[in-house]
């Protein structure tokens, strides 16, 4: 699935990943404060910040 993930996040536009990041902010925050959180979601929704964050600072 990393490959997918990172393949289709090299292909996004820069507004599409300034997107992807408050999209996955945000998902991160709700899973939260919704209680109970799944570890291994909110790790997937770091992993896909991470390689927005990889990719931007590869396009400077």
């Amino acid at each position: 699935m990393g490959l997918l993930i990172e393949s289709q996040i090299k292909s996004l536009s820069v507004e599409g990943l300034h997107l992807l990041v408050a999209d996955a902010q945000y998902r991160i925050g709700s899973h939260i404060a919704g209680g109970d959180p799944v570890d291994v979601y909110v790790e997937q929704q770091r992993y896909i910040l991470d390689l927005v964050q990889e990719e931007l600072q590869r396009r400077k």
